[in-house]
Parts: C-alpha cells; sequence; structure tokens
C-alpha cells in the first residue's frame, strides 16, 4: 500500500465523520447502513495502517521534518 500523507489522514477522517453521521442519521435502510459502515472500516484499516507505519524502527516520526 502507498503511504497516506497528512493532508490525505486528515480528509480520510473527515470522511469518516460524515459517514458515521449519515449511519446515526437513522434515515438509512439496513443495507445502506451496513455498505457504509463497511466503507468507514475499510478507510479506519487505511488510517490503522498509517499509523503502524509512521514510526521507524527506532521509534522516530517518519513523516515530520527534521
Amino acid at each position: 500500500m502507498a503511504t497516506l500523507t497528512l493532508p490525505e489522514v486528515f480528509d480520510l477522517r473527515l470522511k469518516i465523520q460524515e459517514l458515521e453521521t449519515k449511519v446515526n442519521s437513522g434515515t438509512l435502510s439496513l443495507f445502506e447502513r451496513c455498505d457504509l459502515e463497511d466503507e468507514i472500516l475499510e478507510l479506519k484499516e487505511k488510517l490503522g495502517e498509517f499509523d503502524r507505519m509512521k514510526f521507524s524502527d527506532e521509534g522516530e516520526c517518519l513523516n515530520c521534518s527534521a
């Protein structure tokens, strides 16, 4: 998987918030809600991969400026 940039991470977090708001609105059918929850899980997995990869073996942030 390609490494995410910090702006992409920010955009993913906003997208997750938007989708969670839709899911919690109570206006969706069961199938629509399930589809959105699947999308939320996929986005959260991308963020999890970013979190796991952002530090070097020495514990230094790979995305921070030196």
